[in-house]
């Protein structure tokens, strides 16, 4: 059994090198995987009412002081400054604060709520070099980091689309079973005990009303409130935790969020922070171990290849590439003198579900031969799309 980093290698996805530790180069084929990803999730979000922002990385410190993270997390933190300055800038390990300033620009009424915003965010987390693994665990790394406000009374609605959402997400890649935890209160936290009590009892009440069973984790919550975890299993046994959704009672407070109620009274909204992935580096490295590097079709980097027999037919070849690239699909290309045995088997070499093999009689005939595995199927060259995207969707 390879590892991730092994098949990063072996389907050129990604590297890291020493100049950089704990962060990724992306290849060709690695970032076309990594934007399918990402665009599959930002459709999951839009479906369900959320609007996509976009926040800045480097941040002033008086910020993460107000969120009380330099109280809780500044040791996990990067910091930085103007030129010739002190050190009063960091940049972020996630997003929430941004986002709280983004609700801070308007004046908000109860018909406002719940407010829905996302946004792939790029963040830094000063993690030990001895911790960092391939894209598993790194420094750098971007979350589908989700926030809700709402009020009281609204969250454990939301709380429940939040579990459906993770659900629908973790189907469409084939995971069926779900590890959940909730999180309790930490010896360190902000916060009354009544609006602890009252945030655990929502998060519990929304898993048991969506049949999503549940084991306790007592003292794992977050600083500034309890929180659902979920994790799936990796191909060797080992439980990655990805998605999670944390219900927030304390930032509100500290930043003095204000919504206006209906009977015209200042209210102070409550906050859910959410990520159905987690990490979208984490996803990959997790899906490239449980697939084996044989990805869903749908997400596959390079769907397609196209192996030529011989030098005569590459004007063909060449138009069939043009055809399908026109149609978004990421074709490899085999056109090179070796033999059409050697060049299939760089096909299964890369993962890549349909070969297209083009000699003297595809040429003739404008079809194609697409091998899928071990069986061959000829097609004329202009079905050849639709079967493609056909393949996609089953």
């Amino acid at each position: 059994m390879k590892t991730h980093r092994e098949l990063a290698e072996q389907l050129d996805l990604f590297h890291s090198e020493e100049q950089a530790p704990g962060m990724i180069f992306w290849h060709f084929n690695g970032w076309h995987l990594f934007q399918k990803i990402q665009q599959h999730m930002r459709l999951c979000y839009r479906q369900y009412g959320f609007k996509e922002v976009r926040t800045p990385q480097f941040m002033k410190k008086e910020l993460w002081h107000t969120s009380g993270h330099m109280d809780m997390y500044a040791q996990d933190m990067f910091f930085g400054g103007e030129q010739g300055g002190s050190q009063e800038y960091a940049l972020k390990p996630m997003s929430c604060p941004a986002h709280i300033l983004l609700y801070k620009r308007g004046v908000h009424s109860y018909r406002d709520l719940p407010l829905r915003l996302f946004e792939f965010g790029l963040v830094h987390r000063n993690e030990s070099s001895g911790s960092l693994n391939g894209c598993l665990r790194l420094r750098q790394f971007t979350q589908d980091d989700a926030h809700v406000f709402c009020a009281w009374s609204q969250a454990q609605q939301e709380v429940r689309q939040f579990l459906k959402r993770a659900k629908q997400i973790y189907q469409d890649y084939g995971y069926q079973a779900l590890e959940v935890k909730i999180s309790t209160k930490p010896e360190k936290a902000l916060g009354d005990d009544a609006s602890w009590v009252r945030a655990e009892a929502i998060l519990k009440a929304a898993c048991e009303e969506e049949n999503v069973p549940f084991d306790i984790q007592v003292g794992e919550g977050a600083f500034y409130g309890p929180k659902i975890e979920l994790a799936l299993e990796g191909a060797i046994g080992r439980i990655w935790q990805c998605g999670t959704v944390q219900l927030d009672f304390n930032l509100p407070e500290r930043f003095a969020l204000e919504c206006n109620n209906e009977q015209g009274e200042w209210d102070r909204p409550i906050i859910l922070h959410q990520a159905v992935y987690g990490s979208i580096e984490r996803w990959i490295g997790i899906l490239l171990e449980v697939y084996q590097g044989v990805l869903p079709e749908w997400i596959h980097p390079q769907p397609v290849a196209i192996v030529s027999v011989n030098d005569s037919v590459l004007d063909y070849a060449n138009k069939v590439r043009a055809n399908l690239e026109e149609k978004g699909f990421n074709v490899h290309c085999e056109f090179g003198d070796h033999s059409v045995g050697r060049k299939i088997k760089r096909g299964f070499e890369l993962k890549i579900p349909n070969i297209v093999i083009i000699g003297d009689q595809e040429v003739k005939s404008e079809t194609v031969s697409v091998r899928r595995g071990k069986k061959v199927e000829v097609m004329e060259e202009a079905a050849l799309g639709l079967f493609l995207m056909a393949k996609q969707h089953e």
